[in-house]
């Protein structure tokens, strides 16, 4: 069954991670997209390793599902080109640098005149507005600052540390779907079209829970607190004989019977310990007699022994998540063909509609496979498709790797 955005169409202009991730949702979602690429695009060029089936695996991941078309933004004919594409075109996406895009003659107003019902988002670092709208932004930036990595690592260390996955890019491109999602619903009521401004670093402040409304509550600045909250104490990893694993849900009523169960009853009684704030206060006192405690036996036992009074979990590693029996229940993993002829796998989309599923289902295209397509589909001749391409404005072939 097609997916619930089946019939949006998205003319997608955006490359590297942030823009094409945000793309990713509503082509996993049912849009076609219809994604620009140089004419000189090569699977290396797309994006890092590992290549595997000749493929550069990143930009399969966040690419799938879209079909390509190789274009010469640059050249004089591009406009036209463009210009044919938009008028079928719901949504345009883009994360080129604050008026790039204009200078292409591919801003939003001049897209929108075509198209006044053309939802049109742009995604860069800082946003169309504000003093540092110019400035370059990629996710270790983002992540910087937005203050992520100011509360992220080991308390006791130094060193701030960046978070494990691109969250700097991957919440740009979150927000970025929802922010054409909702242009959409507006639409349908408007008729009209809108632009969608979504800054990386904005993204991440709005990741920041109650630490922006603490700060501007209490004046506290969140330190990092590593492998647990820093509020709920215990609420954290915990280490066993072979492995680690979390817990949540020890308030105050429970404390004791945790103790007990992790057979630490002199923890119990001790007045350092008898309420949260006090635990929290006094946590590095407390920290090295509960991992005494729990280091004593196998992870699986705590698993076992905690999970009809807390929340509990294994802390499960990359290999641990792809094969847990569940997610794979959730279709959480998709098998996909790759142009060259393998297959890769890769996370599917999280969001289940009962009615309309979506759902990963093609790999990313070869460069260009879609180039003669979508311009005859806008009316462009096939001699004038030939044309093109022997004047290298557009292309059907990837180029060679150097």
């Amino acid at each position: 069954m097609a997916g619930p955005l089946s019939g949006i169409t998205v003319l997608d202009f955006t490359w590297a991670m942030a823009g094409p991730y945000g793309v990713m949702i509503l082509a996993d979602l049912g849009a076609e997209v219809w994604k620009i690429e140089t004419p000189f695009q090569t699977e290396r060029r797309r994006g890092n390793g590992p290549y595997v089936h000749g493929v550069s695996t990143y930009f399969f991941s966040i690419n799938r599902g879209k079909k390509s078309i190789m274009l010469d933004l640059k050249a004089p004919e591009a406009t036209e080109i463009v210009h044919r594409l938009v008028p079928r075109a719901d949504v345009v996406t883009e994360n080129f640098s604050p008026g790039t895009m204009e200078r292409l003659g591919f801003g939003y107003e001049a897209l929108s005149k075509l198209n006044p019902a053309l939802v049109y988002a742009s995604t860069s670092g800082f946003g169309q507005t504000g003093p540092y709208r110019e400035r370059g932004a990629v996710d270790i930036i983002a992540q910087a600052m937005g203050g992520i990595m100011s509360t992220t690592g080991h308390e006791r260390d130094p060193q701030p540390s960046r978070a494990g996955y691109s969250i700097g890019d991957m919440a740009g491109g979150i927000f970025t779907a929802i922010g054409v999602l909702s242009a959409l619903v507006e639409r349908s009521s408007s008729g009209l079209g809108q632009h969608v401004d979504v800054a990386m670093v904005d993204s991440q402040v709005a990741l920041m829970e109650n630490a922006i409304v603490r700060h501007f509550a209490t004046g506290e600045v969140q330190p990092r607190a590593g492998l647990r909250h820093p509020l709920s104490t215990p609420h954290q990893a915990f280490p066993a004989s072979d492995g680690w694993f979390v817990v949540s849900g020890v308030r105050d009523h429970g404390w004791q019977l945790f103790c007990g169960m992790i057979e630490a009853d002199e923890l119990a009684v001790d007045p350092r310990f008898s309420e949260n704030a006090l635990r929290t206060q006094n946590y590095e006192v407390l920290e090295p007699l509960m991992f005494a405690a729990t280091r004593r036996k196998p992870r699986e036992h705590w698993l076992e022994t905690l999970k009809d009074q807390f929340l509990v979990a294994p802390l499960n590693n990359v290999a641990d998540v792809a094969r847990d029996p569940h997610l794979q229940a959730r279709d959480m993993f998709r098998e996909l063909p790759t142009w060259t002829g393998g297959t890769l796998t890769v996370s599917n989309t999280p969001v289940k509609h009962s009615r309309t599923p979506g759902g990963a289902e093609r790999g990313a295209s070869k460069p260009g496979e879609h180039t003669r397509e979508l311009l005859d589909s806008v009316g462009f001749l096939e001699a004038e498709i030939d044309d093109l391409v022997a004047r290298g404005v557009i292309a059907e072939e990837p180029a060679e790797d150097e």
